[in-house]
């Protein structure tokens, strides 16, 4: 659903507000991952995305408890990308961040580093994570800065880690600890 109020966001920002991913929202998924300029720095590259494909995966992100999230422009309730925490870890208490901003226009305005900020708060305060880490293209410099900018370390870089469009790419990755609920290194 494209007009969603603000009577469904569960994180609320100043920008955006973040509501559960719904199987409606899958097809404007779909219409991004069909663009070049989006999918360049994914790390499997351009290959069709069907409907049914995002669906199951839809179904079992569902079922594995992961908590997906549609961004929504407030100022116009339009769903504009999506982030989520994967690959959860509840006995170390991590999880994988993962984002993205899919239309054009609303690139470079600051809305994804609102939108993980919010997930990190969620990450931290509601599902008790000790580190939520997560992992960008070598090329994608705007995801890089956004890691950075929320204080995220450095934590390496992973060499030719993928093989998408004819080459190998690195992937750099990062990670936060939640300074607030630590338990003491023996």
């Amino acid at each position: 659903m494209q007009n969603m109020s603000m009577n469904h966001a569960f994180l609320i920002g100043k920008k955006v507000y973040l509501r559960g991913l719904e199987e409606s929202d899958l097809k404007y998924i779909k219409k991004w991952l069909s663009d070049s300029d989006f999918t360049k720095f994914l790390f499997q590259g351009d290959f069709p995305h069907s409907l049914d494909k995002l669906t199951e995966n839809f179904a079992k992100d569902k079922k594995q408890g992961n908590p997906v999230f549609a961004i929504i422009y407030k100022k116009n309730n339009k769903i504009i990308g999506w982030a989520g925490l994967y690959e959860i870890d509840w006995i170390s208490r991590t999880a994988e961040i993962r984002f993205f901003i899919g239309e054009k226009k609303y690139w470079g305005k600051g809305l994804a580093t609102e939108s993980v900020s919010l997930i990190i708060d969620y990450g931290f305060h509601k599902l008790n994570l000790h580190r939520i880490y997560g992992g960008t293209n070598e090329e994608n410099y705007g995801s890089a800065k956004i890691f950075q900018k929320l204080g995220f370390s450095n934590e390496g870089r992973s060499k030719d880690d993928h093989f998408r469009n004819g080459r190998y790419y690195d992937i750099l990755r990062f990670g936060l600890i939640n300074k607030k609920n630590t338990h003491k290194k023996k």
